[in-house]
């Protein structure tokens, strides 16, 4: 078997025969349980269903699944419907793709010591590791388990499915199409988001209602701050690929007038801030050899970022009330990006603490008293969590989110090590991307996804001070396994190539 060309293994009918009157089994049982209004358990079988379409059908049907559920899907059912459980089904048959990929290796006899696979997959491995060792150490509570499994590990097998070559080299092109698609469909999205349901709400941040097809609610907001990542590196593909001749025109504008619109509608401060960043990354190296135009194009993308702030300051905060009681609520787009870097930000009335006034308090709590153990391994995975199954320790113990970010989160629940060993991941991953893109052996367009790729798992490494949806938002675990896995498997693939030319 090609590992690098291979589809989902199957063989003999007797498998077959069985997987049918399993599912027949099953389907009886869902419609007793449906018929008595048992929720829980008629997701636990959907989620059994889900586990036999992975085993019987190809893994690429499987990824389009996951892939249009977790960018259209479980958004809107969770923002109109409010079935916010539809995520787990998601993550649950995410996890069970780890079964063909077994097979997968079983059958191609691959060895998985080998340096080509040991060196891609050490880092998650150490990072998991310390996750459930953090765990074990501090007593852990079931509920805590449940919260948090699907935050730390049932996406990984989807970097696996990459990396192994359980789908073709086509697919990785048209899933990063797709994501474009993705990208222009917010707009929609947002504008009504925006007209309907921000102009109506009588909230202090009416505005974070529109998060385009992401997880939330219309009360209480939700991922915009994923939605404006997701945006930035579906801008960064289509200007990548138009500038390599391997997209129109008119599409690459149409994905990025679409992108910014959305961006200056959803109110993603930090987003917009990254923009320059994104692009000046991307063409650093061009832009070093064009002084002129490189300032050129910096002034130009300051001055977008300039030109969205100030749309925000009509769309947003002209309307916003003014507090007599406490002046120093931010009354400007300024004031509001000051207020988040400062360390004495606080709000007891919303439950909420600054990003950095956050990090400051867990310093004092853990390192600066010598809790040695709750310093490095933290207390383990959930502990910041809290849900219908059950609260964390932390998320008890204190009355504001704790679980603002993603940096926030592993400290206190895996600690410095978690930490590092994460930020290690995204950064070795970013780094290998942009190695293997410089092969020319590879083919133009996927070495334009991996500058893509290093950018945007660079972009990520950089967010874990901002928010927390490496954790919390399924469609960036998504890309973000998408692009570990795109970088491994041609890692592989070049390293096959070496191998084969020695020989």
């Amino acid at each position: 078997m090609d590992i690098f060309t291979s589809n989902n293994p199957r063989s003999g009918s007797l498998p077959i025969v069985l997987l049918l009157i399993a599912v027949l089994f099953l389907s009886v049982l869902t419609g007793i349980l449906a018929a008595f209004g048992n929720i829980i358990l008629l997701i636990v079988l959907l989620a059994l269903f889900g586990l036999f379409f992975v085993l019987a059908a190809p893994v690429a049907w499987t990824i389009w699944i996951i892939f249009w559920a977790t960018f259209l899907i479980t958004g809107p059912a969770a923002y109109f419907l409010r079935f916010t459980q539809l995520q787990w089904l998601i993550v649950l048959v995410s996890a069970a793709l780890f079964l063909p990929v077994l097979v997968s290796l079983f059958n191609s006899k691959i060895n998985i010591l080998s340096n080509q696979i040991t060196s891609h997959i050490l880092l998650p491995g150490i990072f998991l590791f310390l996750v459930v060792f953090s765990t074990v150490i501090n007593d852990p509570q079931f509920a805590d388990f449940v919260n948090a499994s699907r935050h730390y590990f049932f996406m990984w097998p989807i970097m696996l499915v990459f990396m192994f070559g359980l789908v073709n080299q086509e697919m990785q092109v048209q899933l990063w199409k797709a994501l474009m698609m993705v990208a222009v469909l917010q707009l929609p999205m947002a504008l009504y988001q925006y007209f309907f349901v921000a102009q109506k709400s009588m909230g202090l941040s009416p505005w974070d209602a529109v998060i385009g097809t992401f997880h939330g609610d219309m009360a209480g907001g939700g991922d915009s701050a994923a939605m404006g990542i997701m945006l930035l590196i579906a801008m960064l593909v289509a200007i990548a690929l138009w500038r390599a001749n391997k997209l129109h025109v008119a599409w690459m504008v149409l994905v990025v007038v679409a992108g910014l619109g959305t961006l200056a509608l959803a109110e993603v401060k930090a987003t917009v801030m990254l923009l320059p960043v994104v692009i000046g990354l991307y063409y650093r190296k061009e832009l070093l050899k064009r002084p002129i135009e490189s300032i050129v194009v910096m002034t130009c993308a300051l001055l977008l970022v300039g030109s969205i702030f100030m749309v925000y300051e009509k769309l947003h905060y002209s309307d916003s009330p003014i507090f007599t009681i406490n002046p120093n609520l931010p009354t400007s787009t300024y004031d509001r990006v000051i207020n988040a870097l400062s360390p004495e930000t606080e709000s007891k009335e919303r439950g909420t603490m600054g990003r950095v006034t956050q990090l400051v308090n867990w310093w004092n709590i853990n390192v600066k008293s010598g809790d040695l153990q709750h310093s490095m391994f933290g207390y383990g995975m959930g502990a910041t969590h809290a849900s219908k199954i059950g609260v964390g320790e932390l998320a008890n113990r204190y009355s504001y989110v704790i679980n603002k970010t993603s940096t926030i989160v592993l400290l206190w629940e895996t600690g410095i090590l978690g930490h590092l060993a994460f930020l290690l991941v995204l950064l070795s991953g970013s780094r290998i991307s942009g190695r293997v893109a410089k092969n020319e052996t590879i083919p133009e367009i996927h070495r334009i996804f991996l500058r893509v790729g290093a950018i945007g798992l660079f972009l990520l490494a950089m967010t874990l001070l901002y928010k927390n949806f490496h954790f919390y938002s399924t469609p960036i675990q998504f890309i973000m396994m998408f692009m570990l896995g795109q970088a491994a498997y041609w890692s592989r693939f070049v390293r096959s190539g070496l191998k084969r030319e020695r020989l």
